[in-house]
């Protein structure tokens, strides 16, 4: 029996003291691929000036001057 993926997108926000992040499940990538965008658009509203280090399908990182800044990922899960 084949079992089938799930695709948890992940968001990690580092600002001055505060560290947040949270988690959501998906069945589908392009559903996880969506939800990533938005995740990503979100939080580009809480940083000014700053670098882009990874954009990549599945992983984007933005950090600032100060070290601050997000990771918002994908990882594909599959059941044991």
């Amino acid at each position: 029996m084949e079992r089938n993926a799930v695709f948890l997108v992940y968001t990690l926000i580092e600002q001055s003291e505060c560290v947040s992040d949270c988690h959501a499940l998906y069945a589908t990538l392009e559903g996880a691929k969506a939800a990533m965008d938005r995740e990503i658009e979100g939080a580009r509203e809480n940083f000014n000036k700053g670098e882009v280090l990874h954009d990549l399908e599945r992983l984007y990182e933005f950090r600032t001057e100060d070290g601050y800044g997000f990771t918002v990922g994908i990882d594909e899960m599959r059941p044991l």
